[in-house]
């Protein structure tokens, strides 16, 4: 009771919201490495490492450029949306050159953005509203990552979370506390107003970063006429006297746009676009850039951007509370009490503003991420907050019969979310580029679990902590059971929410960072390397040797070179790109070569020598030189594939438990090219029918069979499920092959060659037998 007393007190609860922003969103930032290519390539644009900029040339003074009357591209100086670009070279020149540096200008914003949510709700409805709103916005992806990552636009949402927060407070001056605090809250608001200004216009430029907020402030107060209102009547002005601001404010913003980006023309016949006319006149975008839009406002649209690509981005940017944003915005608005009908006002006008704001610039100038997702998080924080305060007073209505139904929905609408994001975890590596950019790295993992699955876990305690709290609360409540469940709900939720922020911050961005950043690699070198060590690199990594290493590399072209380097006699690390690993191990032949690191998805540390470290070759037991001695079991008599591939022989065991693992090893030897890309079917077939099949790409797909090449003897090695369900134990038959394609449309390679009482219509082979138990 105490400590809910002391969170009651907005000090202490704005407290323990810095604190754990704080912890979320601060430590280990220089830990990941920068993204690759994209968080590599900005920072190498407007960052680079000092010592790289003072080697560079400079360049010769030219005249100064004739000023265009229609530029089409941003000119030096340009203010709007220039953000993303400045905050990553003052941080390094303030806070130091590395990845720390870069990304604390982005950190702090996203630190700011949290305490201006939480100071909105806290304005509203409470300091626990505050709180809730807080944990809510950290758990966010779309907050927490951009926070921590240079390919980021926080700096748009945290412009409109501190414009948003100042006019509230603004209609809100503590002026029964006397005129020394009223004059202190009205600096802070000020104070607020203006950062936010400058943020919002320099992050998001006009449209994005100051009419969407600044809008939704008007429309809640219904632009202004309450204002008028109240004057006209002699009644108190001053609570809206921010929305008439606002009204004016927004008003003459959209005319300075509509200025900007379009022009009256005689209408011709013809005209491409075709203009709307206005007063006998065409209205026609100019196509110039706008210094108030930060961009080029194209005459024509993307038809490319639809609207549900931003829900898109809003219901995974926003996992797992963005579901019941709107339940929660509609709840508020029919609410008795007179501030939080105003808090859904606000809410639902901000969140609906960013969005419209950012579909009209997905189809008139390009991609954004959304900014509004501040106000989904008040509008939650403040609806708890009014259920947490009706249930602790005993209200009949504080739970009614909807919400069994509501817990159900969000708990199955935050399952099914985290199902998605785990089905397409592209989605969220490429969150804040646009769709399927940034390939998820399968091989991340945490614990026993992939990644991926930790976001649909995490996410499934948040909403089943709410579910309970929702469907195990009466007011006259006599089961001991239902009781402690609907006390314990919103806590477990709570404690879900802060998981998922954590999990961003923590887990998702630094077990994704070895993959997608080369860090990893050099730091290996680094750890390994020794006095007389060379780094040869092939391929463009930017700045990162810099960055990251400790020499300068040696920079080569082409493959050749990757090989003539290894087979030099002194120790050599090589970076090479992942695709080149298959011809290199051919190219290489039997001399000794190794993989010291195979985590990052585009290139690969390779070296001539061991030396205490571990060999990661995919390829070292799968592509040989030489026939593989002791092979255990081979056909009687030769089987070719197409004339291509020959089986050489197989391991697997006799018997095996019905429904069990078995590890299989295939070996072929290859004769000709094989072309195309095959796969390799392996079908379980019986008496009673097919029990299974074990289609798999060969070698795990690393080096497909368009690129074995003669003299190569392949060992696939694969997992599969020796039958299950309701087949019967017994004898089963393992038929084995080449196929393309997909049903119906599939194709199987020829078998060229095979004793007829092995071999069957479709091109299958019986390789061996084995007994199910």
């Amino acid at each position: 009771m105490k400590l809910a007393s002391a969170l009651g007190r907005w000090p202490v609860a704005l407290a323990v919201v810095f604190a754990l922003a704080a912890i979320v969103l601060l430590p280990g930032l220089g830990g990941p490495g920068l993204w690759e290519p994209h968080e590599r390539q900005l920072a190498d644009r407007v960052a680079p490492p000092l010592s790289v900029e003072e080697t560079d040339p400079k360049p010769s003074p030219a005249e100064p450029a004739k000023a265009e009357s229609c530029p089409r591209t941003a000119p030096e100086g340009a203010d709007a949306r220039s953000l993303g670009s400045k905050a990553p070279a003052w941080g390094r020149d303030v806070f130091g050159d590395s990845d720390t540096g870069r990304k604390l200008p982005f950190a702090l914003m996203g630190l700011l953005t949290v305490l201006a949510t939480a100071g909105i709700a806290l304005r509203l409805a409470g300091a626990r509203a505050g709180l809730v709103a807080a944990a809510v916005v950290l758990a966010m992806p779309l907050l927490t990552l951009q926070s921590r990552m240079l390919i980021s636009d926080i700096g748009t949402a945290c412009g409109g979370a501190l414009i948003v927060y100042a006019l509230v407070a603004l209609a809100r001056l503590r002026t029964t506390r006397g005129p020394v605090v009223a004059l202190v809250d009205a600096g802070v608001s000020a104070a607020a107003l203006a950062v936010g200004g400058h943020l919002g216009f320099h992050g998001g430029g006009a449209l994005l970063g100051l009419v969407a907020p600044i809008g939704a402030i008007a429309a809640a107060g219904g632009l202004g006429v309450p204002a008028v209102r109240a004057a006209l009547r002699r009644e108190r002005v001053l609570p809206h006297v921010p929305a008439l601001l606002a009204t004016l404010i927004v008003s003459g913003l959209v005319a300075a746009l509509a200025y900007q980006l379009y022009q009256l023309v005689a209408p011709a016949p013809g005209m491409t676009p075709p203009g709307r006319e206005l007063f006998g006149k065409a209205v026609v975008a100019d196509g110039c850039w706008s210094s108030l839009l930060g961009a080029v406002w194209r005459a024509d649209d993307d038809i490319r951007a639809i609207f549900d690509s931003t829900f898109e981005q809003i219901a995974y940017g926003t996992f797992p509370w963005g579901v019941l944003a709107p339940i929660a915005m509609a709840a508020l608005l029919h609410d008795r009490d007179h501030d939080r009908r105003a808090a859904g006002a606000i809410t639902l006008a901000w969140a609906a503003g960013a969005w419209i704001a950012a579909e009209a610039f997905a189809r008139k100038v390009g991609f954004s991420v959304y900014a509004g997702f501040p106000a989904l998080a008040v509008a939650i924080g403040v609806w708890l907050d009014a259920v947490l305060s009706r249930r602790a007073r005993g209200e009949r209505d504080a739970t009614p019969a909807g919400f069994l139904l509501l817990g159900l929905f969000v708990l199955i609408a935050i399952v099914n979310l985290g199902k998605d994001m785990h089905s397409f975890p592209d989605r969220i590596t490429s969150l804040l580029v646009s769709a399927d950019q940034i390939k998820y790295p399968a091989q991340a993992r945490l614990l026993f679990l992939p990644t991926k699955t930790w976001i649909l876990v995490v996410g499934a305690i948040a909403g089943l902590g709410f579910a309970l709290a929702m469907i195990a609360w009466r007011p006259d409540n006599r089961s001991a059971v239902l009781r402690t469940l609907a006390a314990w709900g919103f806590p477990v939720a709570f404690a879900g929410t802060i998981g998922m922020a954590a999990f961003w911050s923590f887990v998702w961005q630094p077990r994704l960072a070895p993959h997608l950043s080369s860090k990893a690699m050099f730091e290996t070198i680094n750890e390994l390397h020794e006095p007389g060590d060379q780094v040869v690199i092939m391929g463009d990594l930017g700045h990162a040797p810099v960055a990251y290493g400790k020499e300068t590399p040696e920079r080569v072209q082409n493959r050749a070179q990757i090989v003539q380097a290894l087979a030099r006699d002194h120790r050599v690390f090589a970076i090479a790109p992942q695709t080149e690993l298959c011809t290199l191990h051919r190219e290489v032949g039997g001399k000794p070569y190794y993989v010291l690191d195979d985590r990052n998805v585009r290139n690969l540390l390779l070296s001539n020598k061991l030396d205490g470290a571990v060999d990661r070759n995919p390829l070292a037991t799968s592509i040989v030189h030489a026939e593989p001695p002791n092979i255990p079991h081979r056909p009687k008599a030769p089987v070719i594939f197409d004339r291509r591939l020959q089986l050489l022989g197989w391991d697997l065991p006799a018997r095996a438990p019905m429904g069990s693992m078995v590890t299989a090893k295939v070996f072929y030897k290859v004769l000709q090219p094989v072309g195309g890309k095959w796969k390799a079917l392996m079908h379980i077939d019986g008496a009673a029918g097919r029990a299974g099949n074990a289609d798999h790409w060969p070698i795990e797909d690393r080096c497909p069979t368009s690129s074995w090449m003669p003299g190569d003897y392949i060992i696939d090695t694969f997992t599969f499920r020796a039958g299950g369900g309701a087949f019967p134990s017994g004898s089963y038959d393992l038929w084995i092959g080449f196929f393309t394609g997909s049903a119906p449309n599939f194709r199987n390679m020829p078998v060229s060659q095979a004793p007829p009482e092995i071999r069957d219509t479709h091109d299958r082979v019986k390789m061996t037998s084995i007994v199910l138990e």
